[in-house]
């Protein structure tokens, strides 16, 4: 590991400081519950109406329930987001792939003296070595090196039948990927637990991402076997789905109350990106809403994030921007070390208001969305910033993103009044500027990705320019 080694040497400059609430011993743990696939409108907690989620309801009774948190519209651009706390026009190269030497939060959990896992998806990069090197103690993950060799008729890559990797030592079969790898969640942080050793589980859950299939709790699950299984993913299965994401969070959170580490945990929960446009979900005003998984809009990036801390947490809700640059900085706070001075951060630290102080400012949000499926351009890449309530486009189109979720009746820069123009003036000058890429470019639909600095592939090198999600 090599750069860990070179983080951890360096450790004197970035000694660690803890403020407010962590003044406390031990330090507390952090799980990172992140679901693949939904947005609010999947929740009780947010509206909706279409799906039992008791377990992530109760988690926005009792902790900060954010009501304005943005992703990116895919699962790459937003995974790579997260884990560096950088906006994808500094270092987002083509779907499925991270460059290793990106600092990310699992090497600060090395500064701080955290053990750290994965647990789930990783889908940034075909080599069984890459995670370990970015400072990650374990992993058990799917997508690292098989994805779809792993698929045929009676197998799937996440779900029923799926191989998961072990550490890149060996291969573990699962009948159902997600029970798998709770199991091996929780023998992970029984570990931690039993040494004293505070931790970081990052939980990239695949549910509720296709295929839309059964899972156990379904009587289909035993009754028609082949309902386990790709050819027969029918979108009425996404209601169990969800039901049953919902309730590993809840085995998640008892788990932890058994363990009597549940005060001293911080526990996020997020997902990735916005539902699948298959998907139409009622909600408790009677609106039915389309996701927008894919799409640059808002019904594409307006996600869940929820944060708990036993009973440390005053429950509310706020509604000021938050998005996936803000977790590498609130985890750094959380863990007690400062983020390195040569490290580029654009997020901000959710620390401050979780402990009950005023929340640190964060005027927009960025959405770089170029996917590069696999190198080539998108037919929907486009660059937006958002303030709390509009989101200005580079090519000078302006929508009232809280009454367009859709972003279906633009008005044109040109044609807005000063008062308008005034209130976009900083995202206009955002959304404007260079890349921060080594080459310096202005945004166009085809623009190239961030340099790869690897000798791995990705699993959709292979596939056709303009493939779609």
């Amino acid at each position: 590991m090599k750069k860990t080694s070179k983080a951890i040497a360096g450790l004197g400059a970035v000694a660690a400081s803890l403020t407010g609430c962590c003044n406390q011993q031990p330090k507390p743990n952090i799980v990172f519950f992140l679901s693949d696939d939904i947005g609010t409108e999947g929740f009780g907690c947010y509206g909706g109406a279409e799906y039992e989620t008791p377990n992530v309801d109760a988690l926005a009774s009792q902790g900060i329930q954010y009501m304005n948190m943005n992703s990116q519209p895919l699962s790459s651009p937003s995974r790579v987001q997260v884990l560096t706390g950088q906006y994808n026009d500094r270092n987002y190269s083509a779907f499925g792939y991270i460059n290793e030497d990106e600092h990310n939060f699992g090497e600060l959990a090395h500064l701080a003296g955290y053990n750290s896992a994965i647990v789930g998806k990783w889908q940034l990069g075909r080599s069984r070595k890459m995670i370990h090197n970015m400072g990650f103690d374990e992993y058990y993950c799917s997508q690292v090196e098989l994805y779809r060799e792993t698929r045929s008729a009676t197998q799937t890559d996440r779900y029923a039948n799926s191989m998961w990797d072990v550490d890149g030592k060996y291969y573990d079969f699962a009948l159902y990927g997600p029970d798998s790898m709770e199991e091996y969640a929780f023998s992970y942080m029984d570990r931690q637990i039993e040494a004293g050793q505070p931790f970081l589980l990052y939980y990239t859950q695949p549910l509720v991402h296709t295929p839309h299939v059964t899972t156990p709790d379904d009587d289909e699950w035993d009754v028609r076997y082949e309902s386990r299984f790709t050819a027969a993913q029918d979108t009425s299965n996404f209601r169990s789905m969800v039901k049953y994401m919902d309730k590993q969070v809840g085995q998640m959170v008892q788990y932890l109350k058994d363990k009597g580490v549940w005060d001293n945990t911080i526990f996020i929960f997020a997902a990735d990106n916005g539902t699948s446009t298959r998907i139409v979900s009622k909600q408790q005003d009677g609106r039915r809403l389309r996701g927008g998984k894919g799409e640059a809009c808002y019904m594409g990036t307006h996600v869940p994030l929820i944060i708990c801390w036993g009973d440390k947490v005053e429950p509310r809700q706020v509604e000021h921007l938050v998005d996936f640059t803000d977790m590498l900085p609130t985890f750094a706070e959380i863990m007690g070390v400062k983020v390195p001075a040569d490290w580029t951060v654009d997020g901000v630290s959710l620390y401050p208001e979780i402990c009950g102080g005023e929340p640190n400012a964060k005027d927009m949000v960025l959405v770089h969305f170029n996917p590069l499926w696999p190198m080539s351009p998108s037919p929907k890449a486009s660059r937006y910033a958002m303030n709390d309530s509009l989101a200005y486009f580079w090519d000078g189109r302006i929508y009232n993103y809280l009454e367009d979720p859709y972003f279906q009746s633009p008005l044109m820069y040109d044609e807005a009044s000063d008062e308008i123009k005034a209130s976009v003036a900083a995202l206009k000058e955002r959304v404007d500027a260079e890349y921060d890429y080594s080459y310096g470019t202005k945004f166009y639909p085809d623009a190239p990705g961030a340099p790869r600095r690897g000798n791995y592939k990705t699993f959709y090198d292979w596939a056709l320019p303009q493939n779609p999600f």
